[in-house]
């Protein structure tokens, strides 16, 4: 197995948390992103292809998607332990408690700009710690 670099898994958590999926070649640590959002007709065709390919040769990659919304709501949870203040704490967690739970923890992030940017230095930190964790998993299995 190549050694993945520092780097690379930031580059697939960057990918990843866009919508995109990556393929790692086992061998050499290439990687192929996929983006379904795209809308060209021939980009499209080609990327089809492509995929066609991969998911044909899957046993040569490893396939890393989006975390699950279990493993999104997860690192939520544990960004309220990182938080000083209480009232912050628990305006968080009950808007975990409600329908929609995500989207409402979205919401109250975003009505404080330090408190938004906290959480997306935190949720981008943990998104790499788990495509690290994925990745050597995978490899280890």
């Amino acid at each position: 197995m190549p050694i993945i670099k520092k780097e690379t898994v930031k580059r697939i958590t960057r990918d990843i948390t866009n919508g995109k999926v990556c393929y790692i070649n086992k061998r050499n640590a290439k990687i192929t992103v996929i983006d379904p959002s795209i809308e060209d007709s021939k980009e499209i065709g080609a990327q089809e292809k492509i995929v066609a390919e991969l998911e044909h040769n899957i046993e040569k990659y490893l396939k890393i998607e989006n975390l699950s919304a279990d493993d999104q709501l997860e690192i939520m949870r544990n960004f309220l332990k990182e938080l000083p203040d209480k009232s912050v704490r628990k305006q968080l967690s009950n808007a975990l408690k409600r329908k929609n739970p995500a989207r409402n923890f979205s919401q109250s992030v975003e009505s404080d700009i330090e408190l938004h940017q906290h959480w997306r230095n935190f949720n981008f930190a943990e998104c790499q710690r788990w495509v690290s964790d994925y990745i050597i998993a995978a490899y280890n299995y």
